[in-house]
């Protein structure tokens, strides 16, 4: 992922840390990559408030504010841009000890941006009826890894340390695993894309509508007229029954 002014992925969870955030950075990766997926704009402010809360820590002087928001908003941009048809997912660039535990803490992060990718969907209002049937396929396929990860983490648990042989066996399994997740999550997001292109449409054209009610009511059109807004009705039996 570019890095032009960004503090680092580890810069940005001390930062996160520092400011009292409730969300980890797998988990903030996670949600921006649903909530660019979902059909409804889930704004920059919104992100603010599902990450801290009514924490105000964050926001204690106007240089944390600045680091905070700024980072942020690259991060947002940034994942927004991602072209998922040509381009890998982006992990959070975190370095996990090259031990058992660390395999756990990775296996533990993964599980986690599955998580928090379908709350994304879920705070940009997706509904199961947007989903292409190519979607609702990669859905599954994600439940299937987030389902693979969950029992690798139990034997994990349950053994400790492992071999080496099974140590790099376990590696390989869940780079193989993420490789999935990306790709499930490019293909929901490319399998939302119409509902998206749908809802700005329809979005612009209440817009429009809304700003020629305005031009209407402000221009000064005799009751008998036809309604500019186009309607074919005239005026008063239209924009003008509102004025009474």
């Amino acid at each position: 992922m570019p890095e032009e002014k960004y503090y680092s992925d580890s810069e940005m969870i001390k930062l996160l840390k520092g400011a009292g955030a409730k969300l980890t950075l797998p988990e903030i990766y996670g949600l921006l990559y649903g909530c660019h997926a979902a059909p409804h704009m889930f704004r920059p402010s919104q992100l603010i408030s599902t990450i801290f809360g009514k924490n105000e820590e964050a926001f204690a002087s106007m240089e944390k504010t600045e680091q905070v928001i700024g980072n942020l908003l690259f991060l947002w941009n940034a994942l927004g841009g991602w072209k998922p048809e040509s381009e890998p997912l982006f992990y959070p660039d975190i370095e996990y000890p090259d031990t058992t535990e660390g395999l756990m803490e990775r296996v533990k992060d993964d599980l986690t941006i599955i998580k928090s990718f379908i709350k994304g969907l879920d705070l940009g209002e997706t509904a199961k009826t947007d989903f292409s049937s190519d979607a609702v396929d990669a859905l599954k396929s994600l439940s299937e890894a987030d389902g693979n990860l969950t029992k690798l983490l139990e034997v994990f648990q349950k053994q400790g340390s492992t071999e080496d042989e099974e140590f790099n066996k376990a590696k390989d399994s869940i780079v193989g695993l993420e490789g999935v997740i990306g790709v499930c999550i490019g293909r929901i997001n490319l399998g939302l894309k119409d509902v998206r292109m749908k809802v700005v449409k329809e979005m612009q054209k209440a817009a429009e509508s809304q700003k020629k009610t305005a031009e209407t009511k402000s221009a000064k059109v005799q009751r008998n007229e036809l309604c500019p807004c186009g309607s074919g009705k005239k005026y008063k039996k239209c924009c003008g029954a509102e004025q009474g």
